[in-house]
Parts: structure tokens; C-alpha cells; sequence
């Protein structure tokens, strides 16, 4: 454990920047940041209105970096080719398969200056709790916290807990998080709905997720494990009750990808950043060695600049070799 109790660990590391939120020395929140195209939200951009997408309500506007963004709602009179000023409101979103959801804007507030949306560490800092930033060559705090098992369980989608699980499976129009278990519906289900408030809460799940609880028959009782629910969920959302078939409704604001997104999108990339941030904090002297599957160094051989800055922050030099028997997640530092 960590003497760090209470407020936000900063890691900025290779590709990609960390932070998890700490209250009484429990890891509560996990946030990532990796480095990609595209508006973050927050932003204050000008940009091209290209066509209309439900006439009088939404469109398409294009930015300067050539970023398509979904615009709404459309202020009236708005031609195709006129110029107008927006706010980004959703950050695009990357899927599974290498599909992709535009950006959201809206349009910005009479007068809005142009402006660079909040990154990370804007963003834990205006929280303002405490922040520690991590070091590689201080002890992983991230991990004496339980990162490493939050994102294995961000990159599988399962959450194991005394007595069951959560599957948690992403969909193109929804979250659904599956409870399974020995135990008896009503245990169960109460065991579970604290874990899913804790999970929604951790890994910044946002939008619409449904939630298939095991079906309890009293309304009594469907009462009872909303109540849990409710008292361990701290975001901010909306709810139904649970119907007969055990089958609850949570949404809120999506303002840009969960931490499941991020690790599902592209699990090769996951799997290097992990690689690079083992690498970091290896210890020794010499070329370090890099043993990788083959689609690990086909995606490093297109990111020199990450070998580089690994390269510079150890002191080593960085070799970098394809070995066919090693798992995407099993890479090896030497």
C-alpha cells in the first residue's frame, strides 16, 4: 500500500499519461490519456459546415485538422460552406474493429474565444485535491494501489467479487454489464450492485449502460438493490428501477471514451504502452532487449519517437526483437 491516502496519482509516461483517483487508500478512479488526433472536448474551434445530417437539427462540420464532428443542434439559416464556431462536447470515439463515432459539437456561446480543450492533468488540478506526480524511478505507486489489475480488468471487461462477476461488453449503442454467480438472486444482486456503481465510477463509463441483474420477482426486493446501488454510485446519472427480468437502465453525459474503451479499442497498442511502461522501470545497464509478438514491433517499428524517449529516460540504448511464441501481453525486457 501506498502513504499516499487520499487525492490523485499523475503518471506522465511513454505514449500514454495515467491518473488514479485514491480516497482512503483505495484506488476509486482510473483515467487515461494517450496520444491521438482529434478535438478534446472542451474545446472552442472554428470549423466548416459540410451538410446537413437531420434537416434543421444536425449536421457535419469539418475542423481545419480535417476532423468531422456531428453539430447540434443546427442554428437556423445555417448554409452549407459558412463558417461557424463550435464547442466540442464529446470527443470521438474509437470501437472495437477499428470502427470509429464522430466528435459532438454544439455551437459556442455568443463571444467564446478559441481555446484548447482541458487535458488530463487540467483536469485532475481543477478537482483540486491533492496531486502526486509519479516518477519511473520512484516505487510504482500506481501499482501498490491496484492499477495493473483495474486495466486487466478494463481490457477483459470482467470485474470478479466475493461471491460473482460482471461482464462488462461494449456495444456501438450501449454498455451492458451481465451479473453471474453461485449465490441465491436477492445476495447476489445486492453484492453486485455496489460493484457495478464502483465499476461505472472507476472506468468512466458514461452514456447509456444496461445492466442484467439476476431476476428477483419481489418489488421489495428490486427495491433493496437499487437502494445499494444508489448509495455507492457517486457520479453524477439517472436510473430506472430494476423490471421483472432483473433489467436496469444507468445513463449519463458521455463526454469521451471509458477506460474500457481506450483498452479495448486497440489491444495491440494497449499491450506495447504496457510493455514501454514495464520498460521504464527496469532496472540495469546496456542495450535493453525488448522481446515482443511480431504485431508489438510492427506497431513500435511506427513509433520510434516512443523507443527514443524510452531510450532516453533509462540511459539505455533500446533493441527491439519480433519472437513469434510470445503473447501480444507477454513482451520481455532484458
Amino acid at each position: 500500500m501506498t502513504d499516499f491516502q487520499n487525492g490523485w496519482l499523475y503518471e506522465a509516461g511513454i505514449g500514454e499519461n495515467r491518473a488514479a483517483r485514491i480516497i482512503d487508500g483505495e484506488l476509486v478512479a482510473a483515467r487515461i490519456e494517450r496520444q491521438r488526433a482529434g478535438a478534446r472536448r472542451g474545446s472552442v474551434v472554428d470549423a466548416q459546415f459540410t451538410e446537413q445530417w437531420v434537416v434543421g437539427r444536425s449536421g457535419i462540420v469539418s475542423l481545419e485538422s480535417g476532423e468531422q464532428c456531428l453539430l447540434q443542434p443546427l442554428p437556423k439559416g445555417l448554409t452549407e460552406g459558412a463558417t461557424i464556431r463550435v464547442e466540442i462536447v464529446r470527443e470521438a470515439l474509437d470501437e472495437k474493429g477499428g470502427q470509429s463515432k464522430r466528435a459532438k459539437a454544439r455551437p459556442a456561446d455568443a463571444g467564446s474565444a478559441l481555446a484548447e480543450g482541458p487535458n488530463l492533468l487540467d483536469i485532475i488540478e481543477a478537482s483540486g485535491e491533492p496531486i502526486r506526480k509519479v516518477q519511473a524511478h520512484e516505487p510504482d505507486m500506481l501499482a501498490s494501489v491496484g492499477w495493473n489489475e483495474a486495466m486487466e480488468q478494463a481490457e477483459t471487461g470482467r470485474v470478479d467479487f466475493d461471491g460473482g462477476s460482471l461482464l462488462i461488453s461494449l456495444t456501438p449503442a450501449l454498455t451492458v454489464i451481465d451479473v453471474d454467480g453461485p449465490l441465491v438472486p436477492l445476495e447476489l444482486a445486492k453484492r453486485a450492485a455496489k460493484q457495478v456503481a464502483l465499476a461505472l465510477t472507476r472506468f468512466d463509463i458514461g452514456g447509456s449502460t444496461g445492466v442484467d441483474f439476476p431476476t428477483l420477482q419481489a418489488k421489495a426486493e428490486r427495491t433493496e438493490v437499487c437502494a445499494i446501488f444508489d448509495q455507492h454510485m457517486t457520479g453524477n446519472c439517472e436510473r430506472t428501477a430494476i423490471n421483472g427480468f432483473g433489467f436496469m437502465q444507468v445513463v449519463s453525459r458521455k463526454t469521451g471514451p471509458s477506460v474500457l474503451d481506450v483498452m479495448q479499442a486497440d489491444k495491440v497498442l494497449s499491450a506495447t504502452l504496457s510493455l514501454l511502461r514495464q520498460a521504464e522501470r527496469t532496472q540495469g545497464t546496456g542495450v535493453m532487449q525488448l522481446g515482443v509478438h511480431p504485431a508489438v514491433a510492427a506497431k513500435l517499428k511506427h513509433r520510434q519517437a516512443w523507443l527514443d524517449a524510452l531510450s532516453k529516460r533509462t540511459g539505455r540504448a533500446v533493441s527491439v526483437e519480433a519472437k513469434g511464441d510470445i503473447a501480444i501481453a507477454g513482451g520481455q525486457v532484458s
